[in-house]
């Protein structure tokens, strides 16, 4: 049976970029299975794909392919690799892109020096040399029609990409911020501003004990607990706080954007405060 191709990239739809790729992919395998989770990335922009990669793939089962393309370094001698977990097989350019899957995965330590991180246990990592299966020619530019496209057809078909690829050790690693958890407070950051306007942060719901807040702090503007929808803030807050469908802390503002009337942006700080223990 066909598996599941899902693809994310910086492209837009204006131009033809997308179409393209996708036709390529079908025109190898007219029974390929492609869903679009995004094509609105901001230009460049690797973090807003490691995040929306992170909230999307497990919604998928272990033998999807998911293809992210956020690549400024195309045509360069980066490596696009071949990603192989438990959870599923990416392939993308080594950029970091791939960082919060690495870090799910990952049992080890980041090599600082130069951003590099062992490959965990339970992957493979295969670098995509064998020009075989590229197309021919292979433009500078656009990498995602010429070598990408048709090497996840052919996975789809195997599902062994150790005959598209030389297998390497190490990947580039650039996860996103953490927070930092004080007795008295968690300092996150916001990673993600959806289109609605709503800020998303790194505070997964895991961390917060919800019984225990006073407050929670973005800029000047404070809220006094989570709410459980948009619209079921405390009337007295101008905001509202709540745990999105991705599992993180996110402030919203109901029918409006939450980033407009804040006036912030993505890596600024959000503070969840507790009352003292004892």
């Amino acid at each position: 049976m066909p598996g599941i191709l899902s693809l994310m990239t910086d492209f837009g739809t204006l131009d033809h970029y997308v179409g393209v790729m996708k036709s390529v992919m079908l025109t190898k395998d007219p029974l390929v299975q492609i869903i679009d989770i995004t094509h609105d990335i901001e230009p460049q922009n690797i973090d807003q794909a490691k995040f929306l990669t992170r909230c999307s793939y497990e919604y998928f089962n272990e033998n999807a392919i998911h293809i992210i393309i956020v690549d400024p370094g195309v045509g360069t001698d980066r490596l696009i690799v071949i990603l192989q977990t438990p959870g599923g097989f990416f392939i993308g350019p080594d950029n970091g892109v791939l960082s919060e899957i690495i870090k799910k995965y990952s049992e080890l330590g980041i090599d600082a020096q130069y951003g590099l991180i062992n490959v965990p246990n339970s992957c493979k990592a295969f670098a995509l040399d064998r020009k075989e299966f590229w197309m021919n020619p292979v433009s500078n530019t656009f990498h995602g029609r010429d070598i990408i496209a048709p090497i996840a057809v052919l996975l789809n078909r195997t599902l062994d990409p150790s005959i598209y690829g030389t297998e390497i050790t190490k990947l580039k690693y650039s996860p996103l911020p953490t927070p930092l958890i004080e007795e008295q407070s968690i300092i996150g950051s916001i990673v993600y501003c959806d289109r609605f306007g709503n800020l998303i942060s790194n505070i997964h719901s895991e961390l917060i004990n919800e019984d225990k807040i006073t407050n929670i702090e973005i800029t000047k503007q404070k809220i006094s607990k989570i709410a459980s929808t948009f619209q079921n803030g405390n009337s007295n807050d101008p905001f509202t706080a709540l745990i999105g469908s991705h599992g993180y802390l996110e402030i919203s503002k109901y029918n409006a954007s939450a980033a407009k009337d804040i006036g912030i942006v993505v890596g600024d700080e959000i503070k969840v405060e507790y009352t003292k223990q004892g």
